[in-house]
């Protein structure tokens, strides 16, 4: 799931970035208040990393600013600043966690992987679709009892449509996720992934999972009977 990243220490931007995508997130950054919360509230975000500490407009403004334009995506304040008034300050402002550095990156993940979950409406860390079973935190997915190995990209995909499931995602909102806003890829691209995490999923059915909204994009229903 894509992440913003708010944060003027280039070097811990780079740190976490780096870490991040290693582990399966895309991620965006900027490194000062105004360019981060016009960018928070111009693009979907599944989670938004906020320091308090920031040049031209600090982090609690820019987290009251976020809320103000209705973006309800979680924010993470991640600072320095170990004062019980600034996490009071920080939470009433509308952040939903808080961590203060130095942290330690397991814990980043974790706190990463809690608020997303939360913020979908998975408070678990397996989403389970019929015959599709996604372990978000190992980044495995099990289909009709059998283990499915995707690449990373393919993860991503998957992931984003069994998190929206039942809802239709469009080729803009998939793209925009994997390979960020600020990336173009060709018109084909999504189509062919698509058509390999079929594949893997179920030859036999290369619509039983991932189904094509003609014209709109993809989805994933869970239909009770």
């Amino acid at each position: 799931m894509r992440i913003l990243i708010i944060e003027d220490d280039k070097h811990l931007v780079w740190s976490i970035k780096s870490k991040l995508e290693k582990n399966g997130y895309p991620v965006d950054f900027e490194t000062d208040g105004l360019a981060g919360q016009e960018r928070a509230v111009s693009f979907l975000y599944d989670l938004i990393i906020l320091d308090i500490m920031l040049p031209k407009a600090d982090g609690f403004s820019v987290c009251e600013y976020i809320r103000r334009n209705g973006i309800d995506t979680p924010i993470l304040m991640l600072t320095a600043r170990d004062y019980i008034g600034d996490k009071v300050h920080g939470l009433d402002c509308g952040a939903d966690d808080y961590l203060p550095k130095p942290f330690s990156y397991p814990e980043l993940y974790a706190r990463i992987r809690a608020l997303i979950r939360r913020a979908n409406g998975h408070p678990g860390v397996e989403i389970i679709i019929k015959d599709l079973c996604i372990n978000t935190s190992k980044k495995t997915v099990g289909y009709a009892g059998n283990n499915i190995t995707l690449t990373y990209k393919e993860y991503a995909i998957l992931e984003y449509l069994a998190i929206n499931k039942n809802g239709i995602v469009t080729q803009e909102m998939l793209e925009e996720h994997v390979w960020g806003s600020d990336n173009h890829i060709f018109s084909n691209v999504l189509e062919v992934f698509v058509s390999r995490i079929r594949k893997k999923l179920n030859p036999d059915d290369r619509e039983a999972v991932i189904k094509t909204v003609n014209g709109l994009g993809y989805v994933i229903k869970d239909e009770k009977p």
